[in-house]
Formats: C-alpha cells, sequence, structure tokens
C-alpha cells in the first residue's frame, strides 16, 4: 500500500507524464471549439488580431515607438485588407432619414413633453411664427 502523505507516494501514484498529455489534450480540445460568433466574425471594427491578414505584423503593441503620435495614427487610418469600411474611424451608412423619426424628434408633441421644448413653442409663439415645430 502506498503511503500519501510523503512526497515519494504520492509521485508513484501518479505518473506525472500522463497527467500532462491528459491536460495538453483537454487545452486542444478547448481551444478548438468554436462559438458561433467567432465563426461570424467581427461586426465592428476591431484592433485584435484575429481581424489581421495571416502575413500581417499585429497593430498595437507596447513599445515607445509605436506609441508616438504619427505611430498609432498611421495605424489606425491605415486602410485594412478583407474589410468593409476602408478606414476604422470610417462613417458608416446607417442615417435613414424618416418622416416619422423627425416628427418623433422635433414634432409638436416632443415639443410639449420638455421644459424647453414648451418654452421654444412659446417664443415662436410670440414672434408669431406660421410653423411652431414640425
Amino acid at each position: 500500500m502506498l503511503c500519501l502523505g510523503c512526497s515519494r507516494g504520492l509521485a508513484a501514484a501518479i505518473n506525472y507524464s500522463t497527467l500532462r498529455q491528459s491536460v495538453s489534450k483537454t487545452i486542444a480540445q478547448q481551444s478548438s471549439k468554436r462559438t458561433f460568433t467567432s465563426l461570424r466574425g467581427p461586426s465592428r471594427p476591431t484592433l485584435f488580431q484575429s481581424s489581421l491578414p495571416p502575413g500581417s505584423a499585429p497593430i498595437l503593441s507596447t513599445s515607445p515607438t509605436t506609441l508616438t503620435s504619427s505611430g498609432i495614427l498611421s495605424n489606425l487610418c491605415a486602410p485594412r485588407a478583407f474589410s468593409t469600411t476602408s478606414v476604422l474611424g470610417a462613417p458608416r451608412d446607417t442615417f435613414d432619414p424618416s418622416h416619422f423619426v423627425r416628427k418623433r424628434r422635433h414634432g409638436f408633441l416632443s415639443r410639449l413633453k420638455t421644459r424647453k421644448g414648451r418654452a421654444m413653442l412659446k417664443r415662436r409663439l410670440a414672434k408669431r411664427r406660421s410653423t411652431l415645430s414640425h
């Protein structure tokens, strides 16, 4: 019978090479599992290594040479491969004007709801404007 109280008995009971192999297998299996969001890709431009082409260098590093004003700005504004937007801070095509949205934000009823809106309506009434709001 083995004595598990001393270190020699414990070392004899557990074979470390087998333990290392099983741990490395489980780590490899966990890293090979991919979720749906990782398969789908980022929805916004990111600075992570996964969004870079395979042959390029990483954008962010902690060296003082890349933290200069030209280093970080040139990396952020550089065009990226395999991207829908050419620049990281590029404007997106999310503006979709609508008559209902304009009425909801700047209409007469929205002006009545707030104190500043009511004050604006009073000023326009005092000037005898034909249209008080949208």
